[in-house]
């Protein structure tokens, strides 16, 4: 089974790159399966409805979230009525929608996705990652060989502490929020894949999505400013990830990184 993990989708420029780029990159790369991270597709704050449709439109099978996920009131129902839909798993229970599940391919192929948030550096109050996310992994190891988990978090430590606590026991771990790609993907030698941010896909020229005359000013000055998004110098950022559909087991992680010129 080939992923194609689609790094967080910022703004509009972000949507644009995916509904233009993305059908094209499956066929290319021979994907099975596209997971995007949207948290910020809203104009850098959560997801709407409409927005959601429009992934499942072009291609993304599975959507998941972070930090901003319930940023936007628009999209709680859609929680509860779209099973491909997560939020971060360690979230309070009684909140909207669920944070992991298992997609069926055509073929009868199955991949569980499983979104977690990390503790540090946030001021959520949340569930621990590491005790929710083995437990969720132990289910969903009841009913599929290939999973896949979106660790949303901000400290690189973080990430790999809780990757070598799954180690052995999940098929990928890839870290989103930083919106900076990093260059460590591995293979471990229990067969899980690893990467501590995939990156994110919109504007490349920006403070990580947003103009960065605002967030310029809001350094010098240390007092609240509106930020914009950006919208300059598309960029798609993922990773393609194989699985051995026998074992569960990565054999190949590839960063991917594209500048995009829109036609």
């Amino acid at each position: 089974m080939r992923i194609f993990f689609v790094a967080d989708i910022f703004g509009t420029i972000g949507k644009r790159v995916v509904a233009e780029r993305l059908e094209k990159l499956v066929a290319e790369r021979s994907i099975d399966v596209c997971v995007a991270n949207a948290e910020n597709i809203a104009g850098g704050h959560g997801i709407t409805s409409n927005l959601l449709a429009k992934l499942h439109k072009f291609g993304v099978s599975v959507v998941t979230g972070g930090n901003h996920s319930f940023d936007n009131q628009d999209c709680m129902d859609d929680y509860g009525k779209d099973p491909y839909f997560l939020r971060p798993h360690n979230y309070p229970p009684d909140n909207p929608g669920k944070g992991m599940t298992v997609f069926t391919l055509p073929d009868g192929r199955t991949l569980g996705v499983l979104n977690l948030q990390g503790l540090v550096f946030f001021n959520e109050h949340i569930d621990c990652p590491f005790r929710t996310g083995l437990a969720a992994v132990e289910e969903l190891s009841r009913t599929t060989k290939a999973i896949l988990v979106d660790f949303h978090a901000e400290a690189t430590s973080e990430k790999k502490a809780l990757f070598s606590y799954l180690d052995g026991k999940i098929s990928a771990f890839i870290g989103t929020h930083t919106h900076v790609q990093t260059a460590d993907e591995i293979i471990s030698p229990c067969g899980s894949a690893y990467l501590t941010d995939a990156g994110f896909t919109g504007p490349e020229d920006s403070a990580i999505g947003m103009k960065t005359e605002g967030v310029i000013r809001r350094f010098l000055r240390q007092t609240p400013v509106r930020f914009e998004p950006s919208e300059k110098s598309p960029m798609l950022n993922g990773v393609v990830i194989d699985i051995d559909d026998e074992t569960g087991k990565a054999t190949s992680i590839t960063r991917v990184y594209e500048r995009i010129q829109f036609s």
